[in-house]
């Protein structure tokens, strides 16, 4: 079996949407996006993962979060947020092997996109 090399990706976004975004909407994006990167994972021959979490907030009061703990996990969510929103701040951290930081931050972006569109 050869040995993965970690990968550490950060990123912090800002995203605001034209019109207001439910929470229930909202939660149900990032989960697919979740499932998305953990599938590119898989096809890139990962079967290990240290971690990926969103972690959101709208007004610093309010805290979601969104986290897989094991590659073959679906995503758990905890904390609430508002019930609607146009702003959110988003941080999002991955710990991940087998796959380049550049591969994760391409598809990042693709998927990142798709919010855009609420």
């Amino acid at each position: 079996m050869t040995e993965q090399k970690s990968v550490i990706f950060n990123k912090n976004i800002i995203l605001t949407f034209s019109k207001p975004v439910t929470k229930e909407d909202f939660v149900l994006k990032i989960k697919e996006i979740v499932k998305d990167i953990l599938n590119l994972l898989r096809g890139n021959g990962s079967n290990n993962l240290g971690h990926i979490k969103f972690i959101s907030t709208t007004n610093g009061e309010d805290y979601l979060q969104v986290s897989v703990l094991d590659i073959n996990q679906d995503p758990k969510v905890e904390g609430f947020l508002k019930k609607a929103f146009e702003k959110i701040k988003i941080t999002l951290n991955i710990i991940a092997f087998g796959v380049k930081k550049e591969e994760i931050d391409k598809k990042l972006d693709k998927e990142l996109e798709k919010l855009q569109f609420f």
